[in-house]
């Protein structure tokens, strides 16, 4: 069999699998306007399987015409919609049980379909093909997901889920219009470290829509699940603070750009962190207003250096304190969780001196840091004073 003949079978068999999915998306939707659960559930198990094998198995994407492929992206996408939509309205009407979450879920998918479209629409008729990324393949998974717990009625994962699902469509709709944006003739493809280190900040917006989800400055206040999920969010920035550099490294690809964005991304992640600490009363305002004036000093004292045409290495002092914000962030945000407080009855007691001590801890260490670069770049100053 030719590569032609290989890839018509290839498109039959994901249009066969796609067109199994409406009709289980439409079934899940019955199922639930009948009261029938546990049947809808058992059509989402089957619509996520379908899913995970047409993306990463099939890969009819990769073959399919290019409009007939976003018609099926936009009803298997108006479907989604329709399934969440049918769960929040079932749970309106028949449990009188407003998810507010899964309605702001089941619009934004919606926005995002019609956007996609649009878009997708208009790089067809400029004759290129539409990019599909690893962060839509992962937001469509999410989604379905997301679907299945609602349906099995998981109180403590909704709300994981949703931020889950939300987050990942945010990620692959920046992705999109970053690659849509992009002049390829000018500009070189943003490596994969570099969309690594990006990511940290594009998140960090959502970290405080986690933190302070409930509107109630003080965080003790919110459920165990959004604690969770910005416990989560924080140890994913302290990976992805490590892969960037490490896959830089590994992949050849240290650029210009990523040695600027690496530490910048660092500063926006840990300060809006530690602005929401002084909110929640975690952290005084001059602790977190010495390492504001630290973290200027030293980026002040790369752009002089930069303006003499001096690299300023990153100093062990300074990789040490980043390590030490993370882990010092990563304890107060696990000591916050519901259940380690029950477990240990004297950290809830002596909960209120225990951020604040850490923080203290932290902004020494800063300060530290700041004045041993300080140090060792005399030679700079010396040139402007």
């Amino acid at each position: 069999m030719n590569e032609k003949e290989s890839n018509k079978a290839l498109r039959l068999r994901g249009r066969i699998w796609n067109y199994v999915q409406f009709i289980l998306l439409i079934a899940i939707s019955f199922f639930i306007w009948n009261a029938m659960l546990p049947m809808a559930t058992a059509c989402t198990l089957c619509v996520l399987i379908i899913g995970w094998v047409k993306l990463y198995k099939l890969r009819t994407q990769e073959v399919e015409k290019p409009y007939y492929r976003l018609w099926l992206n936009f009803v298997d996408g108006l479907l989604s919609v329709s399934v969440l939509g049918s769960i929040f309205i079932y749970d309106k009407v028949k449990n009188n049980d407003v998810e507010l979450l899964l309605g702001i879920g089941a619009i934004v998918l919606f926005l995002r379909l019609i956007a996609h479209t649009i878009f997708s629409l208009a790089i067809l008729r400029e004759g290129k093909m539409i990019r599909r990324g690893n962060w839509a393949k992962l937001a469509n998974l999410s989604i379905i997901i997301t679907m299945g717990v609602y349906l099995l009625g998981l109180e403590h994962y909704k709300q994981v889920c949703m931020v889950s699902s939300l987050l990942l469509m945010s990620a692959a709709t920046i992705a999109y219009l970053y690659w849509y944006y992009r002049d390829s003739e000018h500009r070189k493809p943003l490596s994969i470290a570099s969309q690594i280190t990006m990511s940290r900040i594009i998140l960090t917006p959502f970290f405080l829509w986690v933190f302070f989800y409930d509107g109630d400055l003080d965080y003790s206040n919110n459920t165990f699940a959004l604690k969770l999920i910005a416990l989560l969010m924080v140890l994913g920035f302290m990976l992805t603070d490590f892969l960037d550099g490490y896959l830089a490294r590994k992949m050849g690809e240290v650029s210009t750009l990523g040695k600027y964005l690496d530490p910048f991304s660092d500063k926006i992640s840990n300060m809006t962190i530690f602005l929401s600490f002084i909110a929640t009363g975690y952290a005084p305002v001059w602790m977190v207003a010495l390492i504001y004036f630290r973290e200027a000093s030293v980026e002040t004292l790369r752009t002089l250096a930069a303006a003499e045409n001096v690299i300023m290495p990153a100093r062990r002092s300074g990789k040490w304190k980043t390590a030490l914000q993370g882990i010092g962030i990563v304890i107060i945000l696990t000591g916050a969780l519901d259940p380690i407080q029950k477990l240990i009855p004297a950290l809830t007691e002596s909960w209120n001196i225990i951020p604040p001590i850490i923080m203290g801890v932290i902004t020494t260490i800063t300060l530290i840091s700041g004045i041993d670069y300080f140090i060792s770049s005399k030679h700079v100053l010396k040139k402007y004073v």
